[in-house]
């Protein structure tokens, strides 16, 4: 398996994408005026879809499974990982824990034994997403309230005012990568990236909840090299916005005919000679094939999905 980097492109419409873990809050960078999202909650979106679809065929019950589970209930990482795998004579359980757990072969996983039974260890990750990821337009968060009533006792009503941020419309592009020596190392096979891509397409495009609602999954790009230290330079910032209207986007439609794919072209036709395969995933809505303007030697490389 070869290195790669993944550039994906979601929005987010009336709700909040990533709040802040104390305050609930979207998280927010002042001085850049943009949404962030981060590493943590795209990787929970991955668990997540791969979580709740366990024992569909599309999944191996016995290499498929989620260490850090939501199914499973508040739990050290000690008694977790003697859950799935026990303490034994004979059995290495770093390795049987990523023969087991697709996250752990992943995204890797740091386990605290305190008691009787337990064990301590830990495994870096094949696949990073950016730690913080932006949207593309700049953005404010406008506030409004929430109203909640609960019957405190019989024929005795109590109110409450919230006061929170929303953020009215972004365009997130996320960053991650594939470190292939990682990943011989962990056992990461194409069917586990295959997995990872279609849980996160999917989990946003289905996240049902409150805050998470009203997001869509446009556009991922996944370049595969040839070269494992060959790297495209500042690949987040490949796809920029012309004319920007600040503040005024409120729909993919809005934005869409001011995305500015130059500098990736550009990019990605620059390091043609360092390429195995561009495969590039689409909301049919959203995009159409061949969409990128790419040299000759390099089309032969390019693969569209529709989705």
């Amino acid at each position: 398996m070869n290195k790669r980097e993944f550039l994906f492109l979601y929005d987010a419409k009336d709700c909040i994408p990533n709040g802040d873990p104390f305050t609930g809050e979207q998280r927010y960078d002042e001085d850049t005026q943009t949404a962030l999202v981060s590493d943590v909650r795209l990787k929970r979106y991955i668990r997540d879809f791969i979580d709740y679809n366990s024992g569909k065929e599309w999944l191996d019950e016995n290499r498929d499974k989620i260490f850090y589970s939501d199914k499973s209930g508040k739990k050290t990482t000690g008694s977790r990982a003697s859950e799935i795998s026990p303490k034994k004579k004979n059995i290495d359980n770093l390795e049987d824990l990523k023969n087991k757990c697709i996250d752990v072969r992943l995204f890797g996983v740091v386990v605290a034994g305190k008691n009787s039974g337990e064990y301590n260890t830990q495994l870096t990750g094949a696949v990073q997403f950016k730690m913080f990821n932006r949207t593309l337009n700049k953005v404010f968060l406008p506030t409004t309230q929430n109203t909640s009533i609960m019957l405190s006792s019989k024929n005795n009503e109590q109110g409450a005012i919230a006061t929170f941020s929303y953020l009215p419309y972004g365009l997130f592009s996320c960053i991650g990568y594939f470190n292939s020596n990682i990943g011989k190392e962990n056992g990461v096979t194409e069917d586990d990236l295959d997995k990872m891509k279609i849980a996160l397409w999917n989990e946003i495009n289905t996240k049902n909840t409150r805050s998470k609602n009203s997001q869509q999954s446009r556009l991922m790009i996944e370049i595969e090299y040839i070269d494992d230290y060959y790297k495209i330079p500042d690949i987040e910032y490949s796809i920029g916005l012309k004319n920007e209207k600040k503040f005024k986007y409120r729909k993919f439609d809005d934005i869409k005919g001011d995305l500015d794919f130059s500098k990736l072209e550009k990019f990605l036709n620059n390091s043609k000679d360092f390429i195995k395969m561009v495969r590039i995933y689409i909301d049919k809505f959203s995009f159409n094939k061949d969409f990128l303007k790419v040299d000759k030697e390099l089309k032969g490389k390019v693969k569209y999905f529709t989705i």
